[in-house]
């Protein structure tokens, strides 16, 4: 068992209504329509940006005294023009329109970006506000998203185009305050595979949520959030079925089964997020399991007091440890007598063991070198190898991983046998 501890600082649960948004409204609008602008594994801008707005819609109506929150569309067989989105808006006489968009920039970019309606003069388009919701809006959807941001701009700064203003029809057609938000990028792989979970996109309304208040000076409610990623400790790849128990509730991270199927390449999606909401102000002991893996139990000390606590968690396969790679590899008759012989490991490993595990034949003099990882060992030659000289290198069984486990020299699963290269 390891013990995390997230020291940060803690208020009392509240469950009151949070107040001051009465007599003010908000006209929510996911982007688009229906599967447009498909996203890389197949899950689509219009489909994630309605589960963030229904989210926020709801997470406004249920827990503040907001006068209403409309939404420019409820699901995803709805299809709305530009125009009929901001004619709405108007004609409801909405105090203030946000429009929720992801972006699309390539495999490897992932940015935060917020949008507001600017004249061609560089001044906000009136009634002026946008401006300032979205400075603050920013900064809170990066720090939940935790991806980089590319900063709030004027809509005719950032597109380098500007007549007379704004831009983007939304700020542009709508009478009242307005702004856009681009919530990660739809054509990153792993960001998409994140948005398909939908306690993901209502993790982001939160922050949505969180800027509204913030503009306005309302104190945010505690908000029990626990939240963060389970990967597989050796591979990188996130963890699908992973089991995660908090105060007696559990919650299973996406599996083809339960999400991917739908999609085209579904059998080679992970996305291994958790999300817990509403849990009291206290201390967690957090026990996940997930077949194939040693089961593990942390500990949250402590929840944020108005944000998400984030617990990202690494889970160790229960398989035994092994030699991945050896330099010189097994049989190598070319392996120069000055340098020096090293052998990666599947995982990081106790080097205490594994140096006393080792063992090179003909007896030579020499150390040795961990990477940071303590995956790769290197054994540090003192003079040279001897010239035309075959040597044996063995790690005998008795060296062990991080967690205790002996090495599996033969790859059968069963830990406790030596690894032998001839070189």
């Amino acid at each position: 068992m390891k013990n995390i501890l997230l020291l940060l600082a803690t208020i009392s649960l509240a469950n009151a209504q949070v107040t001051g948004l009465s007599g003010w409204n908000l006209f929510v609008d996911p982007g688009h329509s229906q599967t447009e602008n498909m996203g890389v594994n197949g899950y689509s801008e219009a489909e994630e940006v309605l589960q963030t707005a229904l989210h926020l819609r709801q997470i406004l109506l249920s827990q503040t005294d907001i006068d209403t929150v409309w939404s420019s569309r409820y699901t995803d067989q709805d299809y709305v023009t530009l125009y009929e989105r901001t004619d709405d808006a108007n004609a409801r006489g909405a105090a203030w329109y946000h429009s929720v968009h992801s972006d699309a920039g390539g495999a490897t970019s992932n940015r935060v970006l917020l949008l507001w309606g600017e004249l061609a003069n560089g001044q906000p388009d009136p009634p002026v506000g946008g401006e300032a919701m979205s400075a603050i809006m920013v900064n809170l959807l990066r720090d939940v998203m935790r991806i980089a941001s590319s900063g709030s701009w004027g809509d005719c700064s950032f597109y380098g185009t500007c007549t007379t203003g704004p831009y983007l029809s939304v700020n542009r057609r709508s009478n009242m305050p307005s702004e856009l938000s681009e919530q990660g990028h739809h054509t990153n792989p792993l960001q998409n595979q994140l948005d398909m979970n939908t306690d993901y996109t209502r993790m982001i309304a939160y922050s949505m949520f969180w800027t509204i208040l913030d503009k306005f000076d309302i104190a945010r409610p505690y908000p029990g959030i626990l939240s963060g990623i389970i990967t597989d400790s050796e591979t990188g790849i996130r963890i699908n079925g992973a089991t995660v128990q908090v105060n007696g509730q559990t919650y299973t991270t996406d599996t083809y089964e339960s999400r991917f199927n739908v999609f085209p390449n579904g059998d080679q999606l992970h996305n291994g997020y958790y999300f817990f909401e509403d849990l009291p102000d206290s201390s967690y002991e957090v026990i996940v399991s997930a077949d194939g893996y040693y089961t593990d139990t942390l500990v949250v000390a402590e929840m944020a007091p108005d944000f998400v606590t984030f617990l990202d968690i690494l889970m160790a396969p229960d398989t035994p440890p092994y030699v991945a790679e050896s330099n010189p590899a097994e049989g190598d008759s070319l392996f120069a007598a000055w340098r020096n012989p090293s052998i990666t490991f599947s995982r990081a490993m106790d080097q205490a063991s594994v140096e006393a595990a080792f063992s090179i034949d003909p007896a030579t003099a020499g150390g040795f070198y961990f990477t940071r990882d303590l995956k790769r060992m290197s054994f540090l030659v003192e003079d040279t190898l001897e010239y035309l000289t075959d040597y044996t290198i063995t790690i005998a069984g008795s060296a062990t991983d991080f967690s205790g486990n002996p090495l599996d020299g033969n790859r059968d699963t069963v830990g406790g046998r030596s690894e032998e290269r001839r070189v």
